[in-house]
């Protein structure tokens, strides 16, 4: 089950695909969902296959990941260039801040208590994250979108960036660390808003400030081979 909301709230053609904004919580996240978002997704698996080594990529990303080539840039983000201006605010050119390839591979034990929390990726004003699934079979998780028990936060910018660190603290303080394993409905300090299913060759956008996780089922399979594991691209896009 994708965990969308049965209708989105608006739906159009962009470059031969179409795209579908949903709202999410209180503060109507956005997200953008794109499916059969790329013409040939088996090339993107095998430049990610024969590419650069994957390896781990600071304390946040529960696995391991690779730059994308910049000669594939254009064919992997080229068609968002409608997405950002409707639904983003857009307005002139959109800079990409990073491009990788990622697999998750940390298995649940060996979570660190960062990763078992939602977390927003930049305060940058109007970044956007682009997700694209290139994944394939069941239990392959998704991503889930969340909200702040404490504050009501399910976004986080600069202005609220100290109230939202603030609550954390005493949250942690007064329930614990959370179990060591990815966040789920299930939280004492967070609530699940809503849900999107990772399904081959599907593209979802969202702003960067959207507080967020990857949705890990428990019969997940913690696979490092890019082209049998769950490989996604990540990019980060900002107002240039």
């Amino acid at each position: 089950m994708d965990g969308l909301p049965q209708n989105p709230v608006e739906a159009f053609e962009t470059q031969g695909r179409l795209a579908q904004v949903y709202h999410f919580g209180r503060e109507a996240i956005k997200l953008v969902v794109l499916d059969d978002y790329l013409t040939d997704p088996e090339a993107v698996i095998d430049m990610a296959v024969n590419g650069p080594s994957f390896a781990p990529n600071g304390p946040f990303y529960p696995g391991i990941r690779a730059p994308v080539p910049p000669s594939s840039f254009q064919t992997l983000l080229g068609p968002l260039a409608e997405i950002l201006p409707r639904c983003f605010d857009y307005s002139g050119r959109a800079g990409l801040r990073e491009c990788n390839f990622s697999l998750v591979t940390t298995p649940s034990d060996q979570l660190q208590p960062i990763q078992r929390l939602p977390h927003f990726d930049s305060l940058e004003y109007g970044r956007v994250a682009a997700l694209l699934y290139l994944c394939q079979g069941e239990n392959q998780g998704g991503t889930a979108f969340y909200r702040q028990r404490s504050t009501g936060f399910e976004s986080v910018d600069a202005g609220r960036f100290p109230a939202f660190e603030a609550a954390l603290h005493d949250d942690v303080a007064r329930l614990g660390l959370p179990d060591a394993a990815y966040i789920d409905e299930t939280s004492p300090i967070y609530e699940m808003i809503g849900r999107v299913e990772a399904r081959f060759n599907r593209m979802i956008v969202y702003l960067s400030s959207s507080l967020h996780c990857a949705y890990i089922p428990k019969k997940f399979v913690f696979d490092p081979n890019p082209s049998t594991g769950r490989l996604t691209v990540n990019a980060f896009l900002g107002m240039d």
